[in-house]
């Protein structure tokens, strides 16, 4: 009974703080904290948060040039670098100069060599149009006040018929369910191609039309 009483005042404590932060975000950029990276680079991180599933359902393939928004880390980064080989190459974006610097470290330290990092907020243009065969969002979309804003410059940095995949997890604080994002990205020009998984961790894939 006590650690029942435990586990609900636990959850209790993690929901009251995805609703404030949430609510905080509405109108400002507040991404995920550098100091939480410590949390997303660990191996039971990688089993809670699917990170093989993820990148099985982006369907990356050797040779191609991939960009991935708001990277944290590289839990989903690094293993994507050696899935491109031979012959392609990963950027990651982040506005979080501390967390772009964790990303170098870590990349490093695994010995991935076709990385590049950028400091950079993802509603401006930060790389030459059509430069990309894939771009990928894990929970960070509803980090992003200007949505449609990034949305339309994925829509430009992607090659014809490139790739749009946005993962979203519940009950990650900037949650969003399927309808409301697929809306957001067919208003920017994107197809929907195909939907993985169920609505607490799906992965939505979009093709540039």
């Amino acid at each position: 009974m006590k650690a029942l009483k435990v586990l609900v005042k636990s959850l209790l404590i993690l929901v009251s703080i995805g609703l404030i932060w949430r609510w905080l975000s509405r109108n400002r950029s507040l991404p995920c904290p550098t100091w939480l990276a410590s949390l997303l680079d660990s191996r039971w991180s990688d089993r809670l948060l699917g990170t093989q599933i993820t990148l099985d359902r982006i369907g990356l393939r050797p040779g191609q040039c991939v960009l991935e928004i708001g990277p944290d880390p590289g839990r989903l980064l690094i293993p994507a670098a050696t899935r491109v080989l031979p012959g392609g190459e990963v950027f990651g974006l982040d506005i979080q100069s501390g967390m772009i610097e964790r990303l170098k470290a870590r990349s490093v330290q695994a010995g991935v060599s076709n990385l590049t990092t950028i400091v950079g907020d993802a509603t401006q243009p930060n790389f030459p149009p059509e430069n990309f065969d894939v771009i990928f969002f894990c929970t960070v979309l509803g980090e992003i006040p200007g949505r449609a804003a990034a949305l339309r410059q994925c829509y430009a940095a992607l090659k014809p018929g490139g790739l749009l995949s946005i993962t979203e997890m519940f009950p990650d604080p900037h949650y969003h369910s399927c309808a409301p994002l697929r809306q957001m990205a067919e208003a920017e020009g994107f197809r929907l191609q195909i939907t993985h998984g169920p609505w607490y961790f799906f992965t939505a894939n979009f093709i540039k039309a």
